[in-house]
């Protein structure tokens, strides 16, 4: 999943003297789960669509599109790990009464 996310790219922060957005070249850090990492990068999508300025340069929707299907990839991915996080993330879903996070 990793790899899959690296060959989308992650946007960094609008550049103005380029009129565009600077890339970041992700690595894997070794140093961590292979879920760590994914869940990095995870939190980058979600602070570029919420956070990020996108009134100079909107994402192109099939880019868009390859985003969150990737994020809910890998969310789906961790639910059927049946891990103690995954257990407590569909307890939550369950009181909260919502089908995705």
């Amino acid at each position: 999943m990793f790899d899959e996310l690296k060959a989308i790219g992650i946007p960094g922060r609008y550049d103005g003297n380029i009129e565009d957005y600077r890339y970041v070249d992700i690595e894997f850090d070794h140093e961590k789960s292979v879920f760590e990492n994914c869940y990095r990068q995870l939190r980058t999508i979600r602070n570029n669509i919420i956070h990020a300025n996108k009134a100079y340069r909107p994402d192109p929707p099939e880019r868009l599109k390859d985003l969150l299907q990737w994020a809910q990839d890998f969310i789906e991915s961790v639910y059927q790990t049946n891990s103690p996080l995954a257990e407590r993330a569909k307890e939550i879903k369950e009181i909260l009464k919502i089908e995705n996070f």
